[in-house]
């Protein structure tokens, strides 16, 4: 019943919060039978979730969320709110379950993102207050901006995404999202964080502003990833 339901919530939330490596723990939490009968266990059908294997040689959609949050929760101290920054790093690719498809030969999940938020506000809205959920669900919508941004996309709403208040952390989701990959080397890495920076001079230039104190954050978690 609903009190068991909390139990998990709350079960997740103290593992994403308290973990060194969170992955390792709601693996063994998903074994469950509370679990397994729970909102939450929505989760679990990220295992059946295939991805193009040139872009993430980990394999399924939960392998990648796995690594994704282990890295959230390294650098989740630099967050606005490490809460609202780990439940947005476990869940933002679970609008992938409705979504992929494959089509012309690779699977493609379009439109994953506005699912996301949809389904992240559906999940947590009876769980937590209305604030932390559309804050969760924003970070969602987001956090595929660094594709659309990188590549000059139609799909980028950046004028949305300059006002937000989470913008810190979709910054902070960009580089988990992109570190959540097999078979990373340390160059890739590197590469990667760069492509972050590149996003925030576009974002810069286009807003007219600076972003200080996110970049010297940056140039810390570099330090925290590369060692």
């Amino acid at each position: 019943g609903e009190s068991m339901q909390v139990e998990i919530f709350n079960k997740i939330n103290k593992i994403l919060l308290e973990n060194e490596k969170p992955s390792i723990e709601i693996d063994k939490l998903m074994k469950n039978e509370e679990f397994k009968n729970s909102d939450f266990s929505i989760v679990s059908k990220l295992k059946d979730i295939p991805q193009e294997k040139k872009f993430h040689p980990e394999g399924n959609v939960w392998n990648h969320t796995k690594m994704v949050i282990d890295v959230a929760a390294r650098i989740k101290d630099f967050s606005n709110d490490s809460k609202k920054f780990m439940w947005s790093a476990l869940l933002h690719d679970i609008g992938k379950i409705p979504t992929t498809k494959f089509i012309k030969g690779r699977y493609r999940s379009y439109e994953h993102d506005i699912e996301g938020a949809k389904m992240v506000y559906e999940l947590l809205e009876r769980y937590e207050d209305i604030r932390f959920v559309e804050n969760v669900s924003e970070i969602v919508r987001f956090h595929m901006h660094h594709i659309y941004i990188l590549k000059n996309l139609p799909f980028s709403n950046i004028n949305k995404l300059l006002s937000s208040k989470n913008f810190d952390d979709i910054i902070l989701l960009f580089i988990c999202d992109k570190l959540g990959r097999g078979n990373q080397q340390m160059h890739e890495n590197r590469n990667n964080i760069n492509e972050v920076i590149t996003i925030l001079d576009i974002l810069e230039k286009e807003n007219n502003k600076k972003y200080y104190k996110l970049r010297e954050d940056i140039i810390e978690i570099e330090k925290i990833i590369l060692n």
